[in-house]
């Protein structure tokens, strides 16, 4: 199965029983707390938080997405049911007969539906948390991949970075 957009994966998540919405958090470490505890029980649920502190109704924070084997093997469409050492066989095979799908080019779709230009862009928008006590701020991105390309040749770098928003317009 293949998914449209976050809230269809969402939906199937959620059917699935893992996922637990939560209201009314606060952005200063009470997320991060949450999201910690949550992490320790048994059977892990993804945490969608709405309602956030200083923050609209449907500004909201995902965490703990990929924090169990189901909602990995849903994303990957890989079968359910399987150990950890199937899975990893099941993803291997996959990967080596994987066809890549060309990029189709299109001029408008869900993606164009909210762009911000020049002062319009306000980090701050976000509800980006403050996770533990000792960050050195708010961070929009924990886990993160970011490609980045040498201005100067041909090398690319593919790491995974926390995103600390530094003010409305840099991160």
């Amino acid at each position: 199965m293949s998914y449209r957009d976050l809230r269809e994966w969402l939906e199937r998540i959620e059917g699935m029983g893992e996922l637990k919405r939560l209201n009314g958090a606060h952005w200063d470490q009470e997320i991060g707390a949450i999201t910690d505890l949550a992490r320790r029980r048994p059977r892990a649920p993804a945490l969608l938080f709405d309602e956030i502190k200083d923050y609209p109704r449907g500004f909201r924070v995902l965490t703990n997405s990929l924090y169990s084997l189901s909602r990995v093997a849903v994303t990957a469409r890989l079968p359910l049911g399987l150990s950890k050492i199937q899975y990893v066989d099941v993803w291997r095979e996959k990967h080596i007969s994987m066809k890549p799908i060309p990029p189709l080019w299109v001029e408008d779709g869900p993606v164009t539906e909210n762009i911000l230009k020049g002062n319009e862009i306000d980090l701050l928008k976000f509800p980006a948390p403050k996770w533990h006590s000792k960050d050195g701020g708010r961070y929009i991105g924990t886990g993160s991949i970011t490609i980045t390309r040498d201005p100067d040749g041909d090398w690319v770098n593919f790491g995974v970075y926390r995103t600390m928003v530094l003010d409305r317009n840099h991160l």
